[in-house]
């Protein structure tokens, strides 16, 4: 069970009336006829569970995506796994059910998620044949499962070049087994180019780069691009590719520099929302917290890109 917050799993019904662009004391009434209870006041303090609010936004007429979405980078730094943690527990909010896959093997996503011990089954075995992916499964809240890391997975990329297996599925295959439950599978990686993140590439439909307002970091991108680009053509795949941009500050130049050569070299691929710099953001994976749960200036951000990476908006 996570150390997050009931609160940090679930939604106000005030927020999903701005989702969905209607009068809250209409959506309390619809709500309540649809969830068949009572709901208190004031709508800001009410907070639905995530089953709840899949009904409610089913019965809108919207419809969860199937999809795998990787997020990786080569360079770190960039706010990586925050996005996955926040884009991921806010799709389950809106009533998405999502598994975190962690396969970085420094487990940020993992720890930041309350799962710490160091026993638990993880990737490398579910390639080496210890382990079923049904095993490796940890239940989180509902509507939240994940598969955690550990350093057991720093060996992952030789045992996978070392397998006389076809490695290149050694991600997709289990992921067959077990995609049926969830409408949002994401995949948080190292900030490496290597045989694990080839095999998470091949397995996903869509990749997100989050970038941030460094060169460095937009070097990493044309490489990580470039990289992509090569796997699409060796292995004929089809996956999208989404830049999204972090840590924006518009009192830098920097900011807005990287921006406009990001809308200018990458505009096709860039995400319609970003996400400004802040305190929370750096501490939001160390001290396992979601955005969510506080009064950050980025919830907003996140929530947009959240509901763009869902097809809400």
């Amino acid at each position: 069970m996570s150390t997050l917050t009931q609160q940090e799993f679930c939604i106000t019904l005030s927020d999903l009336a701005a989702f969905l662009e209607m009068n809250p004391a209409e959506v309390k009434k619809k709500a309540e006829s649809i969830l068949g209870k009572k709901l208190k006041t004031p709508l800001h303090s009410t907070w639905l569970m995530p089953e709840e609010a899949r009904r409610i936004v089913l019965a809108q007429g919207y419809k969860y995506p199937k999809k795998v979405i990787s997020i990786q980078m080569l360079k770190g730094g960039v706010a990586k796994t925050t996005s996955v943690l926040n884009m991921g527990l806010r799709a389950a909010m809106y009533g998405a059910r999502v598994l975190f896959i962690d396969l970085d093997q420094q487990a940020n996503l993992s720890f930041a998620l309350g799962v710490e011990d160091e026993s638990l089954p993880v990737w490398v075995d579910i390639v080496e044949k210890k382990k079923s992916i049904e095993e490796c499964v940890r239940f989180i809240e509902p509507h939240v499962d994940l598969i955690p890391s550990s350093l057991n997975n720093s060996v992952l990329d030789r045992v996978l070049m070392n397998s006389n297996r076809n490695w290149a599925q050694a991600v997709k295959a289990p992921l067959e087994k077990i995609q049926h439950r969830y409408d949002l599978i994401l995949i948080d990686t190292a900030p490496a180019l290597s045989a694990t993140n080839t095999a998470v590439t091949i397995a996903s439909d869509e990749v997100i780069l989050p970038v941030n307002p460094d060169k460095f970091a937009f070097l990493g991108l044309q490489k990580n691009l470039s990289e992509l680009e090569d796997i699409k053509e060796d292995f004929e795949l089809s996956f999208t590719n989404k830049i999204l941009f972090t840590k924006f500050d518009g009192r830098e130049n920097a900011s807005h520099e990287l921006l406009q050569k990001c809308i200018e070299s990458f505009e096709g691929h860039l995400m319609k929302g970003y996400i400004r710099t802040s305190s929370e953001v750096k501490n939001s994976v160390r001290s396992g917290k979601s955005l969510f749960s506080g009064k950050s200036s980025v919830k907003a951000d996140y929530d947009f890109v959240t509901r763009e990476m869902l097809g809400f908006c």
